[in-house]
């Protein structure tokens, strides 16, 4: 049985957690970010009943940031605590609850030196993404590595977790990626499962080797992991590769990756239990026809992975993707892609209504 969890205190720390973030940012020059000019709000996007995205032309000074006092939303909201995301034209503010579907008015008054307004009006639901980029919503929350296979025995126990790459390949290479979702959906109030109504995944194809077409299949992963930060290079201790999910202490039942057993498809605590690599069941099957091009792995399966991790983050191992039957070596932009456009990114809509107001 599922266990019944209450909604964290983490929104109460926000304003501690807050004046560290922005005592280490100060040094970093904030003069010269403000002297390029004054900032303009562009947009105000309420992401849940209690929670609104603000997002600025430009960088913003972390005190001024951080005071709730620059901020007003009309009429009638209490805004709590605001929050600088690390991309420093972000800030996310915490409220007291608006009302679904009813228009608001923000203002943005200390940080842009004018009595800047924008209407914003809460949906019933709401579309976000997990990812990098300047167009997504929350950022930091990938994970991703490639298990390379070579005919170089030695080349096993290598690492790619710091390559801009991911890579699929006919002799076995392999890749991961997870999103850990649960902290964000937290933070805006929305911690069931059933508040979320579809979720998909995205990746960027760079190149592939023929053009015949390849189909990439994607299996929950049911062993912890680590990605590590090397460059192809010899796995440092706790990092993943083809041998193990943490490199000299934990290895895979079957490298890499593979130990498999019908029945096991990742949708309950049981099925983490060790004695399985990933699921039996292939949750997603895209074909990728050319380079250049995103491609989405979506549906029920995928929607249920993403309930269940949220329910259960701590078995958030997200997927292994790998070729089914392929002829040719496919190559995604992984996470350290310097084109934050191409990185990987979760799509997630989900109703908006917190759980202590329904």
């Amino acid at each position: 049985m599922k266990a019944k969890r209450q909604m964290s205190n983490r929104r109460r720390l926000l304003p501690t957690l807050f004046i560290l973030f922005s005592v280490c940012l100060f040094e970093l020059g904030t003069s010269a970010a403000t002297s390029a000019g004054t900032p303009h709000l562009t947009s105000a996007t309420p992401l849940s009943q209690i929670a609104v995205q603000l997002r600025f032309d430009r960088t913003l000074d972390p005190q001024s940031a951080g005071n709730v006092l620059n901020y007003r939303i009309e009429p009638d909201v209490e805004i709590e605590s605001a929050m600088l995301d690390s991309r420093r034209n972000i800030v996310q503010l915490y409220t007291s609850p608006l009302e679904i579907d009813k228009r608001y008015t923000l203002r943005s008054e200390g940080i842009t030196g004018a009595q800047e307004g924008v209407s914003m009006t809460l949906p019933e639901t709401m579309e976000i993404t997990f990812g990098d980029g300047q167009g997504l919503t929350f950022s930091g929350v990938i994970r991703d590595t490639t298990l390379i296979v070579s005919a170089q025995k030695q080349e096993r126990n290598y690492n790619a977790g710091g390559e801009d790459f991911l890579l699929c390949t006919p002799i076995g290479s392999v890749f991961f990626v997870a999103f850990d979702i649960m902290d964000a959906f937290d933070e805006i109030g929305v911690v069931e499962e059933t508040n979320i109504l579809d979720a998909s995944i995205s990746l960027y194809a760079e190149s592939v080797e023929n053009s015949s077409s390849q189909q990439i299949i994607i299996r929950r992963v049911l062993l912890p992991w680590y990605e590590g930060v090397q460059k192809s290079q010899p796995a440092k201790e706790n990092e993943l590769t083809y041998n193990s999910a943490m490199h000299q202490n934990f290895p895979w039942n079957k490298p890499p990756a593979q130990a498999m057993l019908e029945g096991i498809n990742g949708e309950d605590p049981a099925d983490y239990n060790g004695s399985e690599d990933t699921a039996h069941r292939i949750d997603g099957l895209t074909q990728i026809e050319a380079a250049e091009t995103r491609y989405i792995w979506k549906g029920t399966l995928v929607t249920d992975a993403a309930r269940f991790w949220l329910t259960y983050p701590d078995y958030s191992y997200g997927y292994l993707f790998a070729l089914r039957d392929g002829t040719a070596s496919v190559r995604f932009a992984s996470k350290e892609h310097p084109d934050e456009t191409r990185r990987p990114v979760l799509t997630i809509r989900y109703h908006t209504r917190v759980e202590h107001n329904e």
